[in-house]
């Protein structure tokens, strides 16, 4: 089973290398979906992360969808896909990406190695290697439904001892053609395959919709409670610890114990629009002329770092403790911001090829961390405020050419001086008689640096940079080209980042001295999707290129990718079927490494990883309104060396069998 599933394997990688030169090759996905989804002002130009169609296909088509942009609650309607297959996918971490890192278990840190995936730092650093597990006002789903709708799924694989758990709800009722409700909650509990590797995580989240003519409203309230217990990766200079690959990992001894870092966090949003406008003489259709609207959003986020493995700690920190000090480290986070936008509606008139909008954005902040000198045993407050303005042009009607052009300024407060200008364009071309979608986009940032990027007080790192650290100025270039009916897609893009933060700490390192840095850099990127298929058999693969002018400060794989082969097929005519193989490969490079007192990824250049296909063999069954998958994970576990790491000294867990069943419920 194994020869067969590695001769797979590295049949689509040879033949992917040689498909790659052919120029006819570009990338793949839905046209419908490539033509709803420009991102929005406020939104990462080319991240599509937060666009991505639900591949579990939870939703009957027929069911109405949308996101919404968190900024000033437009509507971003989310074709649902109907395509019947990679359900087991949806199970894995490195399932949300191209190229992830993490630290082994659904539910751990991880961070996209796609560099045009990451977005900006955030306020609250924290919450950032958690990304893809917590909703936000922005990739929450809104439904809309004639019938009572919900949808549960369970995920587990491994034993006992070390099985990954996770259940997911949904529920949405529609009152009546306007007014929709629904509720989600997902429970994760991954015992870990490794000592001191668990995660817990309970999320869940109300939201409410209201749509006619004249009023739109959008709600939305969201708790999320992370529990990941630190292990500061596997230790094999341990005398006691099995090697990688040849006995239980259970018995690979780690670097830490006892640890834990805990975030808490909620987040209440409310958008309300009103349409002023008049009805077509004639007819009953309302039509906007000019809308305005109000949103108000309140986020808090607590972080605690805690841990009775002090020595442990203070090797690992290479840190000199005379008092044997606990480590009890607490930040919080919490804002409160309003919106208010004015907008003119595109096409009110024949004439009006274009919608305007302007809007002023107030954020009031504050930010907890220890106090110097007491550490954890008193926390200091700072209070900050900044007020935005910003415009949006836009056409996003017609064929012939779409546009969205986005400016925000910071204008008083802590963010005075910063702004972002971004243009997103589009338009539609013939080739050999057929449609295809191109598009340019760009953007110039001036972001100011966030606050735990100047301030951060713990046990083992301390650090307060408020002259020292500069503006970060970041200039991107970009574009792609979509041909629907070869399902082929190339995107690309080039950015300059100057005073660009990061941190680095390399192992033995004492963390006393280590402080954020700030470097210049270039970015290039090339990428390509693209699906084939012949009668049953399909074969889908992504590649992407990356190159780092200086890999000290933004450090990437050189080469990404993933390849899936598989035939697909219906028996018994209700019965759908899926039965591959796929793989993900990336060039080795000095991967970010993980820090647990931080909580964050950082730059390292002890460690290399990469030059191994995470492979899995699969099946994925759907009938009617179940669907299940069985799979073995990481089948070539003892290929070559065994060195299975996305993230330097955190194996992913070893060869495990899993499975999953999602089932739609509608009365």
């Amino acid at each position: 089973m194994k020869r067969i599933a590695f001769t797979l394997i590295y049949i689509c990688t040879f033949v992917l290398a040689i498909q790659a030169q052919e120029p006819r090759f570009i990338f793949d996905n839905d046209s419908t979906f490539a033509a709803a989804t420009t991102p929005k002002a406020d939104q990462p130009i080319i991240n599509k992360a937060t666009l991505k169609l639900d591949s579990l296909n939870k939703i009957p088509p027929a069911v109405p969808a949308w996101k919404i942009n968190p900024l000033l609650g437009e509507r971003i309607p989310v074709p649902m896909d109907t395509m019947l297959y990679d359900f087991h996918r949806e199970s894995l971490v490195e399932g949300q990406g191209l190229a992830i890192g993490y630290l082994g278990n659904w539910g751990s840190p991880a961070h996209s190695k796609i560099f045009f995936e990451k977005e900006e730092a955030s306020l609250f650093q924290f919450l950032e290697p958690y990304k893809f597990y917590y909703k936000t006002p922005g990739n929450q789903r809104f439904l809309s439904t004639k019938q009572p709708y919900s949808n549960i799924m369970y995920q587990s694989g491994g034993s006992r001892q070390s099985k990954e758990e996770r259940f997911t709800g949904e529920m949405s009722i529609s009152f009546n053609k306007n007014l929709t409700v629904g509720f989600d909650i997902d429970y994760v509990y991954s015992r870990g395959f490794y000592q001191y590797n668990a995660d817990k995580q309970i999320s869940y989240d109300f939201y409410a919709a209201y749509v006619s003519d004249k009023y739109q409203m959008h709600a939305f309230v969201a708790n999320n409670n992370y529990t990941h217990s630190e292990d500061g990766g596997v230790n094999f200079n341990n005398p006691d610890s099995d090697p990688l690959g040849k006995g239980n990992s259970l018995n690979y001894a780690t670097n830490l114990s006892d640890t834990w870092n805990y975030l808490r966090g909620k987040h209440l949003y409310i958008t309300n629009k009103y349409n002023l406008g008049y009805e077509k003489e004639g007819t009953q259709k309302f039509i906007p002329v000019a809308s305005v609207i109000l949103t108000n959003s309140y986020t808090d986020q607590r972080r605690r770092f805690y841990s009775k493995d002090i020595e442990g700690l203070n090797d690992f920190y290479n840190f000199t403790d005379s008092k044997g000090q606990p480590v009890n480290d607490q930040m919080a986070y919490y804002s409160f911001k309003n919106t208010l936008g004015i907008s003119l509606n595109e096409g009110f008139r024949d004439w009006v090829k274009f919608g305007l909008t302007a809007y002023i954005q107030q954020d009031n902040r504050l930010y907890r961390k220890p106090m110097e000198q007491l550490m954890w045993l008193a926390t200091t407050d700072q209070k900050e405020s900044s007020t935005f303005i910003g415009g949006i042009l836009a056409k996003e009607k017609g064929e012939v050419l779409k546009y969205n052009l986005g400016a925000e300024f910071g204008v008083l407060g802590y963010d005075q001086g910063a702004f972002k200008l971004n243009a997103d364009i589009s338009t539609t071309i013939n080739i050999k008689g057929q449609k295809a979608i191109v598009k340019a986009n760009g953007y110039i940032k001036h972001l100011v640096p966030q606050y735990f990027q100047r301030y951060f007080t713990s046990k083992y790192y301390n650090w307060s940079e408020k002259d020292s650290l500069n503006n970060t100025v970041r200039i991107y270039a970009g574009g792609e080209i979509y041909i629907p009916h070869t399902q082929t897609r190339i995107s690309g893009g080039v950015e300059n980042l100057t005073d660009y933060i990061y941190i680095q700490r390399n192992q033995g390192e004492s963390s006393l001295g280590i402080k954020p840095k700030q470097g210049e850099s270039q970015v290039f990127s090339l990428r390509l999707d693209q699906k084939l298929h012949y009668g049953i058999l399909h074969w889908d693969n992504q590649v992407a290129f990356q190159k780092s002018t200086k890999d000290e400060v933004i450090p990437v794989p050189r080469f990404s990718i993933y390849t899936n082969l598989y035939i697909k097929t219906s028996l018994a005519k209700v019965l759908t079927m899926q039965l591959g193989v796929d793989a993900l490969y990336q060039t080795k490079y000095h991967a970010q490494g993980y820090d647990p007192a931080l909580g964050q990824f950082v730059n390292q250049t002890d460690v290399q990883v990469g030059n191994f296909p995470f492979s899995t063999a699969y099946i994925n069954l759907h009938l009617k309104k179940t669907r299940f998958f069985l799979m073995m994970y990481n089948i070539a576990q003892n290929y070559g060396d065994s060195n299975y790491y996305t993230v330097p000294n955190y194996p992913v867990n070893p060869m495990i069998f899993k499975f999953g069943l999602s089932w739609n419920f509608t009365n």
